[in-house]
């Protein structure tokens, strides 16, 4: 599996989706539904923890190591849900209007390739990790 994993996958569906949507926001004049305040804070809490986590993902791959500590203690998919729960929600929050359906194309999408990701992770480290799904959410830390 590629650095990049499942996300030119994702992205073929949800890219389009948000600039059909944002240029008819614009054509259309379309401003409902709009919470600046709240999608910024989503934004900002999402861009920083994406960082921390993309740095260690970062290192961990060029490693060669299956990462299972700092933010992939408790979720095997941390920049996954950082993406889907908090920078596009943020983001659509910002924007509003046709925007707001965004990241429910980008949950879909992920959800029908994460498989894809997961064999192919299995496939690299084994019994490492069967052992870390075990104990890990997929997108949410288990209860």
């Amino acid at each position: 599996m590629r650095f990049l994993g499942i996300v030119p996958k994702v992205s073929f569906f949800a890219v389009p989706y948000a600039g059909l949507a944002f240029y008819l926001n614009l054509r259309l004049n379309f401003s409902f539904l709009r919470f600046p305040a709240l999608g910024s804070v989503l934004l900002t809490a999402g861009i920083v923890l994406w960082l921390l986590c993309y740095r260690q993902i970062s290192k961990a791959y060029r490693r060669g190591e299956l990462l299972t500590t700092g933010c992939y203690s408790k979720v095997r998919h941390p920049i996954y849900s950082i993406w889907g729960l908090l920078i596009l929600p943020g983001f659509s929050l910002t924007i509003g209007g046709l925007m707001l359906p965004l990241p429910l194309f980008y949950w879909l999408a992920v959800v029908r390739f994460i498989g894809e990701e997961e064999k192919a992770l299995a496939e690299r480290f084994g019994g490492e990790w069967r052992e870390y799904t075990k104990r890990t959410g997929r997108f949410l830390p288990r209860i």
